[in-house]
């Protein structure tokens, strides 16, 4: 035992001597201590290849044709025959309200129409009686002008006959007496045309009084159908109410919404309460895309479009831009407008209401030399001081303002640090990857347009609408290791690769698009070593 103590003391010190010096020699390659090898670059190629540009944006999806049914009448729901969901027919029963109350107004409406209808007849036979009157009255009065000529030819008759008479007394042939007795009847014939035109007179004024009467009459029965024309229209009234009670589908269409059930009170005052929403096709869907001042200068009818739904995220659906909204909305100083996008629906995978992430081709390259934007992004370490290329024409028309002010500037420097910064935590699913990308950059161009100035936001969209021409710079990697600064101009950018207009950029050359460390590597235990 006393033998072996000292060969084991040995041994002790032999496993750790070299233990030491193993780890030290790691140590010195930069093993065990937890610390990086230094900075590596990582370099992406230059390619040639399609490049689109896109505006993106998020819209809600929506029947082309939505109708919503309501109810001009107050009353209890008594029938509901619609419901959500529901292939329906126009002119197929929806919902019927109460109408007793309406019944009993009919009732009374009716009852007035006949009472009006007899007031007319009434009124037509006092003026037929009338009119009896009146011609009655005409011939009282032709006979009394009859009966004025007849006195008068008779007093003629007399006058002669006296004045004759007269003159045989005179002459002595005739007697006195027959001369006198010719004078009373002249005297009778004249008081006899009296009488006649008096009796003429008073049949005038008979005439007269039965004229008026008759128009009387006359007028009665017009006010008499007067009062059974409004007594027929209060009860069409009535009956158009009634047919109110009756909810009925205007549109062949499907039944989207259902907001009344049974027994509900509908209360229709100044605006009609809604009772369902129809939509007349579903095959056919319009997308209300919110697109930014910015943008909507690129857009035009007839463009394509690509969109997603959170329902069928996996699934690109399509459309075309049919309408520009003129009608401008603004949230915190934000200008928008909305772009109505028509897609086909054939499968039924949107329904309305949906949320779309939409990208509308605006142009596109199909054979662009193309770099990625991360390499005009992408500086040496040590130059954070220097200024980045702008990676599209937003950023440098930006840049070539030279009215921002120091606040301006700030604001939008901010928003490109958490632009980048957004786009440096991207996840790794391609799907979430693009829908984080898409989202960064609307809350960068929202952030950068809500701190310009009207006049700097249309100088903007101005230059914005120019396709490329912006100055960039990228790093080459050498075959050597080390990197040099190419100078280029930018064209289209699709917020990942951009075109290179100008410059001494050629296809297969490496850039360098971003930098990590190496790995540290661990030193291995004691017992690794032997």
């Amino acid at each position: 035992m006393r033998k072996a103590l000292p060969l084991l003391i040995l041994a002790a010190a032999l496993i750790g001597g070299g233990y030491l010096y193993g780890g030290q020699a790691l140590a010195t390659l930069g093993w065990g201590t937890g610390e990086s090898a230094g900075p590596r670059v990582r370099a992406a190629p230059v390619d040639r290849g399609p490049i689109t540009a896109i505006v993106s944006a998020t819209g809600t999806v929506n029947p082309v044709v939505s109708v919503i049914v309501g109810s001009q009448l107050s009353g209890q729901v008594r029938q509901v025959e619609g419901d959500f969901n529901q292939r329906v027919t126009a002119g197929q029963l929806l919902a019927r309200l109460d109408t007793q109350q309406l019944e009993a107004t009919r009732a009374a409406a009716a009852a007035e129409l006949s009472s009006a209808q007899a007031a007319v007849a009434v009124a037509e036979t006092s003026a037929q009686r009338a009119d009896a009157e009146a011609l009655r009255a005409a011939a009282q009065l032709a006979s009394a002008r009859a009966n004025i000529t007849r006195v008068a030819a008779q007093a003629q008759d007399a006058e002669f006959e006296a004045q004759r008479t007269e003159q045989l007394r005179r002459s002595g042939v005739g007697a006195v007496r027959d001369a006198t007795r010719a004078g009373f009847t002249v005297d009778g014939a004249r008081a006899q045309v009296a009488a006649a035109e008096a009796d003429a007179a008073q049949a005038e004024a008979q005439l007269a009084a039965a004229a008026a009467a008759a128009r009387t009459a006359h007028a009665q029965i017009t006010a008499a159908q007067a009062t059974l024309a409004q007594r027929t229209a209060q009860l069409r009234q009535v009956d158009v109410s009634l047919s109110f009670a009756v909810i009925r589908s205007p549109i062949d269409g499907i039944i989207v919404s259902r907001s009344v059930d049974l027994g509900q009170t509908v209360a229709a005052s100044l605006q009609a309460p809604t009772l369902f929403t129809i939509a007349a096709n579903l095959d056919e869907m319009e997308v209300w895309a919110t697109v930014d001042e910015a943008d909507i200068g690129r857009i035009q009818p007839g463009q394509n479009v690509t969109f997603t739904v959170a329902a069928h995220p996996q699934v690109n659906l399509r459309g075309r831009v049919k309408d520009i909204r003129l009608s401008p909305t603004t949230v915190n100083n934000v200008v928008t407008y909305t772009v109505v996008v028509t897609a086909g629906n054939p499968e039924g995978r949107m329904l309305p209401g949906m949320t779309a992430t939409l990208r509308i081709v605006t142009d596109a390259r199909p054979e662009a030399l193309r770099v990625p934007n991360a390499a005009l992004r992408w500086r040496p370490p040590g130059a954070a001081g220097a200024t980045a290329a702008p990676a599209n024409p937003m950023e440098a028309a930006l840049r070539e303002m030279e009215d921002l002010t120091p606040a301006q500037r700030q604001a939008i420097e901010a928003a490109q640090s958490e632009f980048r910064a957004a786009m440096d935590a991207l996840p790794a699913d391609a799907e979430a990857r693009r829908r984080g990308a898409q989202a960064a950059r609307q809350r960068l161009q929202a952030a950068m347009t809500a701190s310009l100035t009207p006049d700097q936001r249309a100088r903007l969209a101005s230059a914005r609408g120019q396709r490329g021409g912006a100055a960039g710079t990228v790093h080459v990697l050498e075959a050597n290791g080390t990197t040099r600064t190419i100078s280029l101009r930018t064209g289209l950018t699709d917020g990942q690769m951009t075109e290179v207009v100008g410059g001494a950029l050629e296809e297969g050359m490496q850039v360098v698009v971003g930098t990590e460390r190496a790995g540290a590597v661990r030193a291995p235990t004691g017992r690794g070593l032997f």
